[in-house]
């Protein structure tokens, strides 16, 4: 559940529908996604859990009734968690029962022709804090969402989260409570009282003796006074118990899929790490594909839906926010690495804006005005130029080139014509006929001159290609 679910209607980023735009303001509202994390823990820590959709309206203070039909989100005043209890062939009366557990199934659908056979038909809740009459009635199921994991043969119990471990657990309890105590009694363990063979001493003596030795051991003093006894502190042997720990925490690690370095929160060489975050990550986005979206998610969306809650869109998709953990060296190779696959295949694979965001998570970047400013507009058009050149694609247009660095409006289909060099031609000049007098030239090139003062490019091309179609 790290960062912030979305729901999509349709999976573009950069367009808002209304049903997107009304789910986000009915999950901020009611605070949707941290009601589903809750509810997700306290189904893991149990064998189910149910989020008790609370209403306005006819019919909605009386949860012993089907969840009337809505008019909108704005119907919908709360939801809450309460944790469930019990499984197949166990029955929890909620009024005795434990204290985790705040709801239990009372009935079940028995008809074997309802689409719903085999599934609770009411629930009992209730709250230890909270004396509520309207939860002495039994709970009609369509007001709650039952949220179990790990559903089997049964369709109402999972399986508790820690269930597969706790004996485990319980051995790594005794495994480091029982080191701890071997240590105390190693580093500690006591005095040898030599008393040399010749030594003769008295019943009060002894006594006196055993006294200060009590003493001692209990720390009431710190020194010892003795004649014809020689006083030995018993060798320390250090207690090391961390292979048997590290052989329970392997086995709790295998037995949930947990890496054993992201469950204890150890680095042990950054290869090693690197590989257990990319496979936890892998752990992650199995479960919110698999479980999380289908199941917790899509259940409590499509229920509102269905009771008029919640616009009906199109379609609608869970999109989860990326699992960023990448540590600088990382993030510069991955930069790196989409700034040489730009090199390699001399195009713009991956722009700027994007290496940016993916790698280090930052704005687009604001172009400074002494960058341009200071370009005269040829200049600045023939940089742009010569980076459509260089690249071998159109990064910038011959509309934005005139735009941005001279003010004119784009040309026209018919005045947009490609820029080549002239077609020279040989004059075939019959020297019977001689050469064309001075003052035909001369009009003709006041004419085309006139012609281009006025921009009339049907006269100039009239002029240069008398042959050539004027369309």
């Amino acid at each position: 559940w790290r960062g912030e679910f979305q729901l999509w209607e349709y999976d573009d980023p950069e367009k808002d529908t209304a049903f997107e735009t009304i789910w986000d303001t009915f999950a901020t509202r009611l605070n949707l996604a941290g009601m589903l994390y809750r509810v997700d823990i306290l189904a893991g820590l149990s064998t189910y859990a149910v989020l008790l959709i609370g209403v306005a309206g006819e019919g909605g203070q009386d949860l012993s009734l089907e969840l009337p039909k809505g008019r909108g989100p704005q119907d919908v005043l709360f939801v809450t968690p309460f944790s469930g209890g019990g499984g197949p062939g166990i029955r929890i009366d909620a009024s005795t029962g434990p204290d985790f557990v705040d709801a239990t199934i009372q009935t079940y659908v028995t008809d074997a022709t309802n689409p719903r056979f085999g599934l609770p038909e009411t629930y009992s809740l209730r709250r230890l804090d909270i004396s509520s009459p309207q939860l002495s009635k039994p709970v009609h199921w369509s007001r709650v969402i039952h949220i179990a994991e790990g559903l089997l043969d049964n369709e109402s119990y999972g399986q508790p989260t820690l269930e597969a471990v706790w004996n485990l657990l319980d051995d790594l309890d005794k495994v480091t409570g029982g080191g701890a105590e071997s240590v105390w009694l190693r580093a500690n363990q006591g005095l040898h009282l030599d008393i040399d063979k010749d030594m003769t001493l008295s019943a009060e003596e002894k006594t006196a003796l055993k006294t200060q030795a009590d003493e001692y051991q209990h720390q009431i003093r710190r020194m010892l006074r003795t004649r014809g006894v020689k006083v030995e502190a018993l060798g320390s042997d250090v207690a090391n118990f961390s292979n048997q720990a590290d052989a329970i925490l392997t086995q709790i690690a295998g037995t949930k899929g947990i890496p054993k370095r992201i469950l204890t929160g150890s680095e042990m060489g950054e290869l090693a790490s690197s590989q257990d975050r990319d496979n936890w990550k892998d752990q992650i986005h199995g479960r919110r594909t698999g479980y999380a979206g289908p199941s917790i998610i899509r259940k409590l969306v499509d229920h509102l839906i269905a009771y008029g809650y919640l616009p009906k869109p199109v379609q609608y998709v869970v999109h989860w926010p990326d699992i960023e953990t990448s540590t600088e060296e990382e993030r510069s190779a991955g930069a790196k690495a989409w700034a040489e696959v730009n090199k390699t295949q001399g195009a713009v694979v991956f722009d700027e804006e994007e290496i940016r965001q993916k790698w280090y998570s930052m704005a687009p970047r604001e172009v400074k005005p002494d960058e341009t400013e200071f370009l005269s507009p040829a200049d600045g058009a023939m940089k742009w130029a010569n980076v459509n050149k260089e690249m071998g694609v159109t990064v910038f247009t011959d509309d934005e080139i005139r735009e941005h660095w001279y003010g004119l409006a784009p040309l026209t289909p018919e005045q947009k014509q490609p820029v080549s060099a002239p077609i020279r031609e040989t004059a075939n000049i019959n020297p019977a006929e001689g050469l064309p007098r001075a003052a035909e030239f001369s009009a003709l090139a006041r004419t085309l001159e006139d012609a281009i003062d006025a921009g009339d490019v049907k006269a100039v091309r009239s002029i240069l290609w008398p042959e050539a179609p004027v369309d």
